[in-house]
């Protein structure tokens, strides 16, 4: 199970972070959304967080060791899967590249190489260290879901779609039916991802918090991207319970914030600080500080908390830290270079939406146009499509500006 949810973790880091409330498009103010009737299932008691966390640091230690290193690196990543911290990320990769120096013929060795590169975002090595793994284990089955999340990352969803239903059909797991709705949710077909996701709870049958976590999070994931923050939030705090992530913390914030409930997203994110300075959350202190000096402060400490990041490992966090820059940051020309860093890293529609947000709030319509084109789609998300169309109207594209918005509701036909 451990294993199983390490690769989840690489496919749903790699997503990006929360969307702009500011670009939702939607036609109501976020206060007005009304919550509604509980959607989160009852799937049964997880163990404590807080000794599950305090496992892991043991784990972690226990397994520091030569002989070791597949379970380092595993634990390494769970643990920064649920923190954030830059360390463990850059232990992990120090790790994996010393083993497979020390053991070139480990098939072991290998995948381990493949995962850690795919969650810091070097997908190109990351497809080289597969092309290594490939013939040191005839069974396809050994590597193919490693393709898979390469594959999804970078927007390659003609290769992985395919793997992912027959997957998850041959074998309906809590995991393998949370990835298919992923990946559903990648094409555009929300209804059909939320669909799938009853299926996920009512076949659960292990209890780590983490899993708990994995499934509430993607639950609420597929309702952010829907539109729809209220139904979000109640998904986000049933992640919150199993296991506090610092994904699901600021996912919850965002929702809190997009609702209207701008006291408890406060709450929630000093709760968050008193264990975790990471920067996604000190940022959202900043954004929720009314007092200009202690916001002052805040930013600073974000910015500088993403420069470290950044310096360590620069493909890995330049969406997230491009999402800080263009919000509460305040530099949108930093925010372009590394949204547009991230796109030539994996071109998916949530990294040219990024290219379009900053461009625009940098003053660079014609930048946004040329890569909005995909986000105007019916496939993309609604907030997708609606930074599209505002693209197209800051670059005088009056008709196709004109199209696209009767087809979202926000300009007359």
């Amino acid at each position: 199970m451990r294993q199983a949810l390490v690769a989840v973790a690489l496919l749903a880091a790699c997503r990006g972070g929360h969307p702009s409330v500011r670009d939702a498009g939607r036609p109501r103010p976020a206060s007005a959304v009304s919550a509604p009737p509980s959607l989160v299932p009852k799937i049964g008691q997880s163990p404590d967080p807080i000794e599950a966390m305090r496992e892991l640091d043991q784990r972690i230690a226990i397994h520091r060791k030569p002989g070791d290193e597949g379970q380092e690196i595993g634990f390494l990543l769970d643990r920064a899967a649920i923190r954030g911290d830059l360390e463990d990320y850059a232990e992990a990769l120090a790790l994996s590249g010393a083993w497979i120096e020390h053991a070139p013929k480990s098939d072991a060795a290998w995948k381990a190489r493949v995962g850690v590169l795919t969650r810091v975002h070097r997908f190109g090595a990351a497809r080289d260290a597969l092309d290594h793994l490939e013939p040191l284990v005839p069974d396809r089955s050994e590597w193919e879901g490693l393709a898979a999340t390469i594959d999804e990352a970078t927007g390659q969803l003609d290769r992985s779609a395919p793997y992912r239903e027959a997957t998850a059909r041959r074998w309906p797991s809590t995991v393998n039916l949370v990835q298919w709705a992923n990946s559903l949710a990648l094409q555009g077909k929300l209804d059909d991802a939320l669909a799938v996701m009853p299926k996920a709870a009512a076949v659960m049958r292990e209890n780590p918090p983490e899993l708990f976590e994995y499934l509430y999070f993607q639950w609420g994931r597929l309702y952010e991207q829907k539109g729809e923050p209220a139904a979000a939030r109640q998904f986000y705090e049933a992640a919150l319970a199993r296991l506090p992530t610092v994904e699901v913390q600021a996912h919850l914030a965002q929702a809190l914030i997009a609702t209207g409930d701008r006291d408890a997203a406060r709450k929630v994110v000093t709760a968050a600080l008193a264990g975790n300075r990471h920067p996604d959350l000190v940022a959202l202190a900043a954004e929720l500080e009314p007092d200009p000096g202690k916001r002052a402060a805040l930013v600073a400490e974000a910015k500088a908390g993403w420069e470290r990041y950044l310096a360590a490992l620069p493909d890995a966090f330049a969406d997230h830290a491009a999402r800080f820059f263009v919000g509460v940051g305040g530099d949108p020309a930093r925010a372009l270079a590394l949204a547009d860093q991230n796109l030539a890293n994996r071109d998916t529609l949530e990294a040219r939406a990024l290219v379009v947000e900053a461009a625009l709030a940098a003053g660079a319509p014609d930048r946004a146009c040329a890569v909005a084109g995909p986000i105007a789609e019916p496939r993309a998300l609604r907030a997708q499509r609606f930074l599209a169309w505002r693209a197209l109207t800051a670059c005088h594209r009056t008709d196709q500006a004109a199209r696209l918005g009767a087809e979202l509701g926000i300009a007359p036909p």
